[in-house]
């Protein structure tokens, strides 16, 4: 059996979408479609970003030590513990060291003021 040349041929919008290493919106909702009774709020966007084909925007958090949250408050590291430990300030342990979101004391500054 013979093979037409023609279908051994990529069609252009199909060669284009390659170039452009995008997934066809079809197979994109198909995909989100079947996942969606195990993945509750899946949406096309998201199914992407998890895929890698669209970079998702990450905020890193920038993270203060208790003395340079207690200098940005121009008060003592005993106060600033207080603050911690009474829920005034968030906190984030990492490996056993205590970490101020900058936010958090931002926030505390403009509400004194």
């Amino acid at each position: 059996m013979l093979l037409d040349a023609q279908a051994l041929l990529i069609s252009p919008s199909r060669r284009k979408q390659k170039m452009n290493n995008q997934i066809p919106e079809n197979i994109v909702t198909g995909v989100t479609a079947m996942l969606a009774p195990y993945c509750p709020g899946l949406t096309a966007e998201r199914l992407l970003t998890a895929i890698g084909r669209e970079k998702e925007q990450v905020e890193v958090e920038t993270l203060l030590t208790r003395r340079e949250a207690a200098e940005a408050l121009k008060v003592s590291i005993p106060t600033v513990d207080r603050c911690l430990r009474d829920g005034v300030l968030p906190k984030r342990r990492i490996r056993g060291t205590v970490r101020i979101p900058t936010k958090a004391v931002a926030k505390l500054i403009a509400d004194r003021h």
